[in-house]
């Protein structure tokens, strides 16, 4: 049986790549779940194994599994039998192929059996590791999966505009205006016009990345001078800060954040994050070894609630191994978005440099430049914690002995 299916030209050529790793990038409406289901059963081989994802179970159930039923009951290729539904849905197309449909609530549970192919739905609205995990089961048979993401852009400081927006290596990106989509309602483009201003249009109608309507500062401050090699060997002071994010304002999925911070005799500020996600044990063993390497005059650590027993194992654990870290308890009690403002004069002057080559300092930009309306918010809390335990120190007003700041 042969059928004619119905292709806007942006969607044929996102059909057509054989790049690794393709991301079709739409407006609202441009047809971005329709072309990313019809895609993959085109794509799946028998015997073979896919992932379907999604951000949420809600989403999951509402629009992502939805649309690739009656895409794949249109082909003729879907087989209720091959159905089961709990507890995530599993899906054996009429061709031979499974298609196992996953939440990136928690991107941990989308592992699994190798696969030879991924579709991620609503990319730019999971976390990074969803598309990290995914890439590492490309190698079903032994041989290179592929993977594709359908998505609406979510600024210049998503992982989605890393890998998709630089032009990386293996990568092919497509963008699809809303009124690219000749299936759409005729006053659909006009009345979500009326509705999105500025930058906002830009994003959710043309499909273009933008700096974040609403971000905190602009991204002209975030030029490639931002950036440096190695760092300076004139530091007059370095203090190093560690947000746990496990007090009761952490968000799910946010990082444990460590943050190094040296001044030079100029007053020049140079700075290195480490961002990532990781069981207390691991944490304390990271604190020990940044102290070791970096030999910070003070390293603060966030102790709101019961995270001061975290700083109180770092301190027992590095007396133990002959590396005592200077720990200075930082207990908050202004509000964080406050606290993260007060970068702001510092970026405007470009006071602040980033070492360039490093993930973590590179998620640490991506946070400032989306603040405050990034996911997460872990790498500008400690830096904000480290350059004011400098400032503290540097001034006098706490002196080179350890010990608890009620930080105002």
């Amino acid at each position: 049986m042969r059928q004619t299916v119905q292709l806007h030209p942006e969607q044929r050529r996102f059909r057509l790549s054989e790049a690794l790793y393709r991301g079709f990038v739409g407006g609202r409406g441009a047809g971005k779940t329709w072309i990313g289901a019809y895609d993959l059963i085109r794509r799946a081989k028998r015997g073979r194994t896919y992932l379907a994802g999604s951000p949420t179970s809600v989403l999951l159930q509402d629009t992502t599994y939805p649309t690739f039923k009656a895409i794949a009951s249109q082909l003729g290729v879907w087989d209720p039998a091959g159905v089961r539904l709990r507890p995530y849905p599993n899906v054996l197309l009429g061709t031979g192929a499974l298609v196992r449909f996953r939440s990136a609530d928690d991107p941990e549970m989308m592992r699994g059996p190798n696969l030879s192919g991924v579709w991620l739905d609503e990319a730019s609205l999971m976390p990074a590791d969803a598309y990290l995990i995914n890439i590492a089961a490309l190698r079903e048979c032994g041989e290179q999966g592929w993977l594709s993401a359908t998505f609406t852009p979510k600024g210049l400081g998503h992982w989605t505009y890393e890998l998709f927006g630089k032009a990386a290596p293996n990568t092919a990106i497509f963008h699809a205006r809303t009124k690219d989509n000749p299936f759409l309602p005729t006053d659909f483009q006009h009345t979500l016009e009326e509705q999105y201003p500025g930058a906002q249009a830009q994003q959710e109608l043309e499909g273009r990345f933008v700096n974040v309507e609403g971000a905190e500062w602009p991204g002209e401050w975030f030029t490639d001078k931002i950036w440096f090699a190695d760092w300076p060997r004139d530091l007059t002071i370095r203090t190093c800060a560690l947000d746990p994010s496990k007090g009761k304002d952490a968000k799910f999925g946010d990082y444990r954040a460590f943050v190094s911070l040296g001044r030079d005799r100029e007053g020049q500020l140079w700075c290195e994050a480490d961002l990532a996600r990781e069981p207390t044990p691991a944490i304390v063993a990271t604190a020990i070894e940044l102290n070791r390497t970096f030999r910070p005059d003070g390293f603060a650590v966030e102790i709101n609630q019961f995270q001061e027993l975290l700083a109180e194992d770092i301190v027992k654990q590095s007396r133990e191994a002959h590396t005592m870290v200077p720990v200075f308890g930082l207990d908050n009690r202004v509000n964080k978005l406050v606290r993260i403002r007060r970068l702001g004069p510092y970026l405007q002057r470009g006071n602040i440099r980033f070492r360039g080559g490093h993930k973590g300092t590179q998620l640490l930009v991506q946070q400032l430049r989306d603040f405050p309306n990034a996911d997460h918010d872990d790498g500008p809390d400690a830096l904000e914690m480290a350059l004011r335990l400098m400032i503290e120190m540097y001034n006098g007003i706490v002196t080179k002995q350890p010990g608890r700041i009620v930080a105002s």
